[in-house]
């Protein structure tokens, strides 16, 4: 089976277009292309075609407690940290494949390291998924990602999870409190 899959990272804007159009058609609760801050593409291929995209790129703020315990810091420490954790932004496959899901994050996760140090110049230590939809994250326990917590939740009138801010005072007329409700699962893989 693994041998029937490939992982390429887009280079070229005609990647681009396929990574993005694959996200629109069947991500399945993010159709959006819009991400923030840096972002590296990988498209999946099985028996030499397309059939899937995987996308890393910066973190969110605030950072889930799950993941600041994780790595027992702080706020303010992890924020120095922030451009080694890469976030998993997208997954989103053609169709369910037995095997192939979980075979490209092995592949990915082995040449992350490398492809974020070439195109950004930071050691990457870990990647960061969050699960929601009551789905399982299957697919990253077959690569043996690890379940770390949950996402606080947001309330219902949130309709994004990535926030920017320009300083704190902006962040606290902003920041409305989680209600608990939509948390998400949060796994992290630090065999890079």
């Amino acid at each position: 089976m693994k041998e029937n899959v490939g992982v390429k990272m887009v280079e070229t804007e005609e990647e681009k277009k396929v990574a993005n159009d694959l996200v629109l058609q069947y991500h399945s609760y993010v159709p959006s292309i819009k991400t923030v801050g840096r972002t590296i593409k990988y498209l999946i291929s099985f028996e030499n075609n397309v059939v899937g995209t995987f996308w890393i790129g910066s973190g969110f703020k605030p950072t889930p407690k799950a993941i600041l315990n994780y790595f027992n810091v702080g706020q303010k420490d992890f924020d120095k940290m922030f451009n080694k954790v890469a976030d998993n932004k997208r997954f989103a496959m053609k169709q369910s494949i037995k095997n192939v899901g979980s075979s490209a994050l092995k592949m990915i996760r082995k040449r992350a390291k490398e492809d974020w140090k070439n195109k950004y110049g930071d050691d990457l230590i870990a990647i960061i998924t969050t699960i929601g939809s009551g789905k399982s994250g299957s697919v990253y326990m077959a690569d043996n990602w690890q379940f770390i917590g949950e996402t606080a939740g947001l309330p219902k009138n949130r309709t994004s999870v990535s926030m920017k801010w320009n300083d704190t005072t902006e962040i606290k007329k902003r920041y409305v409190k989680p209600d608990g409700k939509d948390k998400k699962k949060i796994f992290i893989t630090n065999k890079l």
